[in-house]
């Protein structure tokens, strides 16, 4: 695993919480489709040791190049820094796509709670952050989407600090719509495959369905999984109902990105 910085001193001089912006590298290599993970914390921490780390050793050992964004979070996650956070990672890992090995084109996001959220919110308002990099045009359509138990919703359903961190204290009704992924959906929207279990205390299921909802009417290719029992935060869920998800989520994966 290799760190890579994101902003260059002087634009961490303008913004001093950009300087802890980093991606963590797990690359295999060669040519192949890559994932950025972005990990829950509720946009207050990074969630890295049960949704960063090993779910990206997990992708690496199936063949994919994994990459963990840790994005700006705490007082640091007000709405857009997350955003900006998640494009320049899709921006600098095109700049380097033959140092990392990455085929054009395929790079998917795979988001845990708020990081589902970040990752969702992405797909669906990603020509906001579109800006040059390095003198250059990168695309930063994801080529598809995978959320793990996520927020969807800035609404009644939403989590609460989540909203707090992104939305702030006092967010009116304004805000929260147009921080709602279920109503940002079109049929553009980037192919998507969700699970969730249903006894979350943290997420509401609902958030899932609301956006399979969404998918449907708009014809977006997804899949949405729910599993009985097993609670919120719990990565690759080993010896729980959810065990295996990673592995529907990489043939997913692979029938829309393509074979490793």
């Amino acid at each position: 695993m290799q760190t890579y910085a994101l902003y260059d001193k002087y634009e961490c001089r303008a913004e001093p919480a950009r300087k802890k912006v980093h991606l963590d590298a797990y690359t295999v290599g060669k040519s192949a489709p890559s994932v950025l993970i972005l990990p829950g914390g509720a946009y207050n921490m990074i969630s890295d040791s049960n949704e960063g780390k090993p779910i990206a050793e997990a992708l690496q050992e199936r063949g994919y190049n994994a990459f963990v964004l840790w994005y700006r979070v705490g007082a640091a996650a007000r709405y857009p820094a997350p955003m900006f956070d998640v494009a320049r990672a899709m921006q600098f890992l095109q700049s380097r796509a033959s140092e990392f090995g990455i085929v054009p084109g395929k790079i998917a996001l795979l988001g845990f709670s708020a990081g589902g959220h970040l990752a969702a919110y992405f797909g669906a308002r990603y020509a906001l952050f579109a800006r040059k990099y390095e003198g250059k045009d990168y695309p930063l359509r994801p080529a598809a989407l995978v959320l793990s138990y996520p927020v969807i919703t800035m609404g009644k359903l939403t989590h609460a600090l989540s909203r707090r961190r992104l939305l702030g204290l006092f967010s009116g009704k304004r805000e929260q719509a147009a921080g709602s992924v279920e109503t940002l959906i079109t049929a553009e929207y980037p192919p998507t495959f969700l699970w969730h279990n249903k006894d979350d205390q943290s997420v509401d299921y609902h958030n899932s369905q609301m956006l399979d909802d969404a998918l449907t009417k708009n014809g977006v290719p997804h899949e949405l999984h729910l599993f009985p029992t097993g609670g919120h935060g719990v990565g690759l869920a080993v010896g729980k109902d959810a065990e295996g998800w990673l592995d529907e989520a990489f043939t997913f994966l692979q029938r829309v990105m393509g074979e490793v």
